[in-house]
């Protein structure tokens, strides 16, 4: 009676240290589960996309003096069309939203700005053109960081 009792607590122990275990994996696995299932997108979803402090050229940029006047400039430019050449009076922030562009300085430099790019442009900048090569419209945002009455664009010869 001896050996079949201590065989019984035995065979009890092993299962109720199988049923732990079990239990502990199941606690392991459940929370994240329960976390993922409770995650819901946020109705509000809030993303910096670019931040700078020096322009395209590695300089530091300075504000107009004046009232102060933020602007929002949506850009559209299609397919093989130039914005001829100009330059800008306020700094500015530019970002491609679809296509490319390429900003082509008056003394030939250039540099392409694709999908995605964002860049920053100090006040009097050198005159440039911005031209699409591509055969579909590019969409630029510009936000401008001027003063009441300055031009965002100033046309050159």
């Amino acid at each position: 009676i001896n050996i079949i009792n201590k065989i019984t607590v035995i065979n009890y122990l092993i299962m109720i240290k199988i049923i732990f275990a079990l239990l502990a994996c199941i606690l392991l696995i459940l929370p994240s589960n329960s976390v993922i299932a409770n995650e819901e997108k946020s109705p509000v979803d809030v993303q910096e996309i670019f931040s700078s402090s020096k322009t395209i050229e590695g300089e530091n940029f300075k504000y107009p003096r004046g009232k102060a006047e933020m602007r929002l400039i949506r850009v559209e430019v299609e397919g093989g069309a130039t914005i001829p050449l100009h330059s800008h009076p306020t700094p500015l922030m530019g970002h491609i939203e679809s296509g490319e562009l390429t900003l082509t300085k008056d003394s030939g430099n250039s540099t392409t700005f694709k999908k995605g790019d964002s860049f920053v442009l100090a006040a009097n900048t050198p005159a440039h053109t911005m031209s699409n090569s591509g055969k579909g419209s590019s969409i630029m945002w510009v936000a401008v960081a001027s003063a009441e009455g300055i031009p965002t664009l100033n046309p050159e010869e």
